[in-house]
């Protein structure tokens, strides 16, 4: 039997920043529990420049350099049409973004919270573990898995999907990410650590089960369609994948209970195009450890603002993100495009 403060159900950016501003801000005693041991390619690589300033607050920032991860200066996109418009970071103000080996990335948070003091127990399973906790943080991602047991849901607004797949070799010259609309939906690309490239195909669900989409002949000749993402990795060799990943735009009810919350993934979930993955993980989860600690000293207020908190922002994001796609006018009969031009 083991005590501890705050169980942190799930070691992802969300999990690992619960429990180092914990570590760091309260005498809160946490645990983070995580099914994995980070030695398996993780999906989501790319990690915008307003995130910064949160790995700085975490006592996290040199983390991206030490562990050898890959700045990114620009992104580029043809959306909207054919043409490809850059967008450097050296005039956003926001420093530069960077492509990560996410794996390693999280390997290296959870690192850090174990040489903080705090505990970290991989391959693990809260379930089955004999730990005794005041208060549960779920970081579990889109599961959400800790949540569902406690009777929430979650609220879905699409059916985005990714079909994704790793290409080895080529040039390192590349540093930008790289968006390509097409009909039924749209590329991405971005050149990773160690001579990788992953590249994505984003559509419905729907889609892929037509198509068969995530057998490996069929997302080969989508690929040959978006010209320019397959120029990018043209001499380039298909080493993983393609891997079905779930997208979808999604927000969880309730987001708070007596004695827990979600936090990350496991609260709201975003449209990649967003770019918003990491970095609203990594500041929820900073919430929810504050929350957790509030909680514990007697203020039930706090995850009643966190909740709304959450909405606001999901709020927010579903206009941002309609705007986004009513920019590419050229497939005005796509499912794809209208699904998300009229809703």
């Amino acid at each position: 039997m083991s005590d501890y403060d705050v169980a942190i159900v799930g070691g992802g950016p969300a999990g690992t920043a619960a429990a180092l501003t914990l570590l760091r801000y309260s005498k809160l005693r946490p645990v983070v529990i995580e099914r994995s041991s980070y030695e398996s390619w993780r999906v989501g690589e790319t990690l915008s420049p307003g995130v910064l300033p949160l790995l700085q607050y975490l006592g996290a920032e040199s983390l991206l350099s030490e562990q050898g991860q890959r700045p990114a200066y620009a992104t580029s996109a043809a959306w909207g049409s054919a043409d490809v418009v850059s967008r450097d970071f050296l005039f956003t103000g926001g420093g530069d973004a960077w492509h990560l080996d996410r794996a390693r990335f999280d390997a290296s948070l959870a690192q850090l919270v174990t040489d903080r003091g705090g505990t970290v127990l991989t391959n693990a399973n809260f379930e089955e573990l004999d730990v005794r906790v005041r208060f549960v943080i779920d970081a579990t991602g889109r599961h959400a898995a800790v949540a569902r047991k406690k009777g929430a849901r979650a609220k879905q607004d699409d059916h985005l999907t990714g079909l994704v797949s790793i290409f080895q070799g080529g040039e390192d010259s590349q540093t930008a990410t790289l968006v390509e609309a097409v009909a039924e939906g749209w590329w991405y690309s971005a050149r990773l650590p160690e001579q990788r490239t992953v590249v994505a195909f984003m559509t419905d669900a729907d889609v892929v089960r037509a198509h068969r989409l995530h057998e490996h002949d069929a997302w080969l000749a989508r690929l040959g369609g978006a010209h320019r993402t397959r120029a990018r990795i043209a001499g380039m060799q298909l080493v993983h994948g393609p891997i079905v990943c779930p997208a979808h735009s999604h927000i969880l009810e309730p987001v708070a209970g007596d004695g827990w919350l979600a936090a990350g993934e496991a609260a709201a979930g975003f449209d990649p195009l967003s770019s918003m993955g990491i970095g609203y993980a990594i500041a929820s989860g900073i919430q929810a450890a504050r929350v957790a600690s509030s909680t514990l000293a007697g203020n039930a207020d706090h995850a009643r603002l966190y909740a709304s908190d959450v909405r606001r922002h999901y709020d927010a994001y579903l206009a941002k993100r309609r705007a986004y796609y009513l920019m590419e006018k050229r497939w005005p009969e796509s499912p794809f495009w209208v699904r998300r031009q009229t809703s």
